[in-house]
């Protein structure tokens, strides 16, 4: 695939997203605003899969097809080390359903390791539950405050490092909100915790796919020890996802789930683990799954991150300049400065529900958007308090959405009010 230089066309790289459906304004291509929750994939991975799924088997075997896609899911794992810059050499990629799947392995390795003394998790109110939950329900976990812009406090999170001096394990963090699209500072983040003998994981399933991620910076203090992301955030279908971090951690840890394929040795008395990855990933591997994922990381590799952060960027601009020139949306975040921003969008609109504007950009103008607390509870909770109002309604665009669709949705929410 040829690198793209602008972002004209980038439409024609995604399964289309539109199907004609009948509205209360008649027949419409639709909208697809919910990238945040599932990408469409790229038509590369889906070719990709027709030429694989030929193939697809069990792949511990003997024969010759095992052979060849076993050596493709385990050098796509080097695909992934070289995507998020990692250390060849110290970390590890395990396969995973999803992030939420990642991040309960990593939450059962860090919380049942023995020490003098009980580990705090330090993790934030701006988290989807998915960083939040298996924390809570595992360690010790205490949370981050937000600013009043919805931004996360550097200095709460200084005063916690502190408060905990010596019982810190982890801070868990996302790296772009799901609700505000706030991209946080990781390294600034990973540089804090370091300094307190803590380490560091980036929940990456809202970050990947929209800026460069760096592990491994040349400062060691900024280091990233662990990253979780989803492949259906990426382009990618077949759910798969991946924990990417340190593996003599992870080689120290037992599984989330036991099954076949994990031991090296199994007798009526003993059990003896394998290392990293491959403890960790029981049963049949999705490699599917995997084939999809690597296949998107290659896609956006040639895209280039940089057309794909500019092109973004400008829908985010764009959307937020239409949006604010109606009185009657409440746009929650910082609408001046966005430069910190991944193109999502969270609003209201006065005197409405969020059930109702949901309802009413599909059923009306065929716009799917995303309503509710969309798995940030606490962080929706914080935006809102003090309003009457229950839920947000969210947009998230990606790479192949245009300005025209942003008008489409201008002009629906203005004739609502």
């Amino acid at each position: 695939m040829r690198t793209i230089n602008n972002y004209n066309g980038m439409g024609n790289l995604v399964m289309d997203t539109s199907s004609l459906i009948p509205t209360g304004n008649g027949t419409l291509r639709s909208i697809y605003f919910d990238n945040a929750g599932t990408t469409p994939p790229f038509n590369s991975v889906v070719r990709e899969l027709q030429r694989y799924t030929p193939w697809y088997k069990y792949i511990s075997d003997k024969s010759a097809k095992a052979k060849f896609l076993s050596d493709l899911y385990e050098e796509s794992r080097i695909t992934v080390k070289k995507f998020v810059n990692a250390d060849m050499d110290n970390d590890t990629v395990i396969y995973t359903k999803n992030t939420t799947e990642a991040i309960n392995i990593l939450s059962n390795v860090i919380c049942q390791k023995n020490t003098d003394f009980k580990p705090v998790i330090i993790t934030t109110y701006m988290e989807h539950m998915s960083d939040y939950l298996p924390w809570k329900f595992r360690c010790d976990t205490d949370l981050v405050e937000v600013e009043p812009d919805g931004r996360l406090s550097m200095l709460d999170l200084e005063n916690k490092l502190l408060k905990y001096k010596g019982r810190v394990k982890l801070v868990a963090v996302t790296g772009a909100s799901n609700i505000t699209g706030y991209i946080n500072p990781i390294h600034e983040i990973a540089k804090l915790a370091h300094e307190y003998n803590a380490e560091i994981l980036v929940d990456s399933a809202q970050l990947i796919q929209h800026r460069r991620i760096d592990m491994n910076p040349s400062d060691v203090m900024e280091c990233i020890d662990y990253i979780a992301f989803s492949a259906h955030k990426t382009y990618a279908p077949f759910f798969s996802g991946a924990l990417v971090g340190n593996k003599h951690v992870l080689n120290s840890g037992y599984p989330l789930c036991f099954g076949a394929g994990i031991t090296k040795l199994v007798t009526d008395n003993e059990v003896i683990l394998k290392d990293s990855p491959s403890r960790y990933e029981a049963g049949s591997n999705n490699i599917l799954g995997v084939i999809a994922l690597a296949t998107a990381i290659q896609t956006i590799n040639q895209i280039n991150m940089e057309n794909i952060k500019r092109h973004e960027m400008e829908l985010l601009i764009y959307a937020i300049k239409k949006l604010k020139q109606n009185s009657s949306i409440i746009i929650y975040g910082d609408t001046e400065y966005l430069k910190d921003r991944v193109p999502i969008i969270a609003f209201n609109v006065k005197d409405k529900t969020h059930e109702e504007v949901g309802k009413y950009l599909y059923d009306d103008y065929g716009i799917i958007v995303k309503n509710g607390m969309c798995g940030a509870d606490l962080y929706v909770k914080k935006l809102l308090e003090g309003s009457p109002y229950t839920g947000i309604v969210r947009i998230s665009m990606g790479l192949y959405n245009e300005n025209s669709e942003i008008d489409r949705l201008i002009n629906a929410l203005n004739k609502l009010i």
